[in-house]
């Protein structure tokens, strides 16, 4: 049987925002070094990650950037 760490009520869960980095800073420096090799500049860039941080190079020049978390 599925038992979870918190047997709490799930809305209880979800009344305190968790902002944590999913992924170590050797992997965001990884994907940002990967993004900016890949991602044309002055590109318009639309960020779905679904994270409360980008991913996204800080030092790229797109013309637009949007980024939405889900």
């Amino acid at each position: 049987m599925f038992r979870r760490n918190d047997e709490g009520p799930d809305r209880l869960f979800y009344e305190q925002a968790r902002l944590v980095n999913h992924i170590d800073d050797a992997a965001i420096g990884a994907l940002r070094n990967f993004y900016k090799s890949q991602l044309p500049e002055k590109g318009h860039i639309l960020d779905l990650m679904s994270s409360w941080v980008s991913h996204l190079p800080e030092s790229a020049d797109f013309l637009y950037s949007e980024v939405t978390g889900l």
